[in-house]
């Protein structure tokens, strides 16, 4: 990222780079995007940004669901906890098809710090267990023919190989683990004959294990050094995180977006590849969607092809659409909304954080991740849901936009996080509907 920051400051100039601004809403002006609107969150500056095009790249959504990690550990995630819907709802208030909003994707990691588990599968050939020590891999590997002929290709999915863990769980032989005693101690059993060796191997090994966090998850070092584990001596627990939204990493949640003119059929291309349904808005990575194959240098890649179909788009359509400024003033008023209530209100209570005349974005937040989470499929109800819960979900999230109306802010960053927590009630709803019509 800094690599990529340093070359756009090179191209830009700082004056032309814009940061700390939480963009809000798309401006529209007829069927084109005509730019975006969106507040400082240092200082009280309100920003319009006018465009002949609009390249969206705001990332997925965490938090939309509640997560394992609560209390001391909130806003632990495996997906970065700024990224918040902003994408998903900028596209469906431009008025965007989207796709796949009925896809979440749901990683399963080492419990609690969220480290990552292919190091282990892969380099340290590792097994992944039940409670009792039943591989369920090779316990269950009978349910893979109910998913052929995708179940039975090599390796087997990841989506799969989870679902498997998590049929042990709905068992009651949880909790899972990852055997990385078992692992470490077969890898340096070559070495057994001379105990130098051995004992040299198993330090490399051990080394290993723990740089593979430290690089990566440094919470999960933080974890097992707090909770006495010697990843050679002892099992670690694994789960599946709460639900993310995102557009790449297997996941498939975004805009619709048309495909490269050279290799899209007719009815996937409309122009200007990555451009959405809206004339002149653009997205990539983590905004647009049935595109689950990008992982990090595959987002890039795709940046680099949108930006040059923005480009192409400018050049083809070189004329700046009009900005209603009575609009402006309206989304002015509608960013500002929170801080106004707040001020208004604050002193009914003795206590600020509790007044019925306003809600805290952090209580939304809370309100939002209840629902979303035992009604929607979430770690509380085991992944798993119904139309009955769906349509009680949908009920209660009507309660809460109506109640998104009282947002209050005490000041900028309570500001930020309200409309945080707007764009991922956005987000929600889309899910929810998706999943209801499948």
């Amino acid at each position: 990222k800094v690599i990529i920051a340093e070359a756009a400051i090179n191209a830009l100039g700082m004056d032309n780079i814009y940061e700390r601004v939480f963009i809000i809403e798309p401006l529209l002006y007829g069927d084109r995007i005509a730019g975006a609107v969106g507040f400082s969150v240092r200082e009280n500056k309100f920003y319009v940004f006018k465009a002949k095009a609009v390249l969206a790249a705001m990332g997925g959504a965490v938090g939309v669901f509640k997560p394992r990690s609560t209390g001391e550990g909130l806003g632990r995630s495996w997906y970065p906890p700024f990224s918040t819907g902003s994408s998903a709802y900028f596209t469906i208030r431009a008025g965007a098809e989207m796709t796949c909003q009925e896809v979440r994707f749901i990683p399963v990691r080492f419990k609690d710090a969220y480290g990552p588990v292919g190091a282990w599968f892969l380099l340290f050939k590792s097994r992944a267990t039940n409670a009792f020590g039943g591989e369920y891999m090779v316990e269950r590997r009978d349910e893979l023919q109910n998913w052929a002929p995708y179940g039975l290709v090599k390796p087997i999915p990841a989506n799969l190989r989870n679902y498997l863990g998590m049929l042990d769980e709905s068992e009651g032989k949880g909790p899972l683990f990852m055997r990385t005693e078992e692992a470490i101690a077969n890898l340096a059993a070559a070495y057994k004959d001379d105990p130098k060796a051995f004992k040299k191997k198993m330090k490399e090994l051990e080394n290993e294990a723990w740089e593979d966090f430290l690089d990566m998850t440094i919470a999960q070092a933080l974890l097992w050094a707090a909770t006495n584990t010697a990843p050679e001596e002892k099992s670690s627990e694994i789960a599946a995180a709460e639900p993310y939204f995102i557009g790449s990493h297997s996941g498939a949640s975004g805009a619709w977006v048309s495909g490269p003119e050279d290799i899209a059929p007719p009815e996937y291309f409309w122009g200007y590849a990555n451009m959405t349904t809206v004339k002149g808005l653009f997205a990539a990575g983590d905004a647009f969607g049935a595109s689950s194959h990008k992982f990090s240098s595959g987002s890039h890649a795709e940046g680099r092809i949108a930006a040059k179909a923005v480009i192409k788009f400018i050049v083809e359509n070189n004329t700046q659409p009009n900005v209603d400024p009575a609009k402006v003033e309206e989304l002015k008023a509608a960013t500002y909304k929170p801080l106004e209530v707040y001020e208004a209100n604050k002193d009914f209570t003795t206590d600020p954080e509790v007044n019925p005349n306003y809600i805290k974005p952090k209580m939304f937040m809370f309100r939002l991740q209840k629902l979303m989470d035992e009604y929607v499929g979430g770690v509380t109800a085991n992944f798993s849901t119904n139309k009955p819960k769906l349509d009680r979900a949908m009920e209660l999230l009507g309660f809460l936009k109506e109640d998104a109306e009282k947002l209050a802010a005490k000041d900028l960053h309570e500001l930020m996080r309200c409309w945080e927590n707007i764009h991922r009630m956005w987000q929600a709803e889309s899910h929810v509907r998706a999943v209801l019509f499948r």
